[in-house]
């Protein structure tokens, strides 16, 4: 299975809200996530090389969640793998032990729903601000059909009235959040 998604800058909540129910999208109750993300040691952060493990333990209100992601393309064209765990506090000391780069810590509050077999969650992320994912699980292994499906979710957003502009290239929050802190 393939994630494939794509993020942007979202400027309306209410309005892309609104479009969305119009189109009869019903919202799940609001999630506190907090995704604790680990790279093999000495990998160049955040230029990870294409086929790059990382590892997230996601705890998502009470429960965690262990996730193995694997750029394809970029990243957000992924192999992906995720199950619930146990215990995530020792799952994240493992992965410390095994001397694994701990990438910065996502912290943010997310709502959900789904239109056809598009998935889409609009986040509010601690000290980035506010965006909207879409995202497809795929089973093509054929990179140019998943390169095709991103196509789709950009036109998808368009049409939810997010500008061109505000869309991200390969955007993911440990990534943004490791350059706006670098940069003070």
């Amino acid at each position: 299975m393939y994630e494939v998604e794509v993020k942007a800058h979202l400027r309306n909540r209410k309005e892309v809200i609104k479009r969305l129910k119009s189109f009869g999208c019903k919202f799940g109750k609001e999630l506190h996530q907090v995704d604790t993300i680990f790279a093999p040691r000495g990998t160049p952060y955040p230029l990870l090389p294409m086929g790059t493990s990382v590892l997230r333990v996601r705890k998502t209100n009470d429960k965690y969640f262990f996730t193995l992601k694997i750029p394809q393309t970029g990243h957000q064209d992924c192999i992906e793998r995720e199950m619930e765990i146990k215990d995530g506090k020792m799952m994240i000391e493992i992965f410390e032990l095994m001397k694994w780069d701990n990438l910065p810590t996502v912290d943010k509050k997310r709502i959900k729903t789904n239109l056809k077999d598009i998935e889409i969650v609009l986040d509010e992320v601690k000290e980035l601000g506010e965006f909207i994912e879409v995202e497809k699980i795929v089973k093509h292994k054929d990179c140019e059909v998943r390169k095709n499906i991103q196509k789709e979710l950009c036109d998808f957003l368009e049409m939810l009235g997010v500008a061109k502009e505000d869309l991200l290239v390969n955007g993911k929050y440990d990534i943004m959040l490791w350059h706006k802190l670098n940069k003070k």
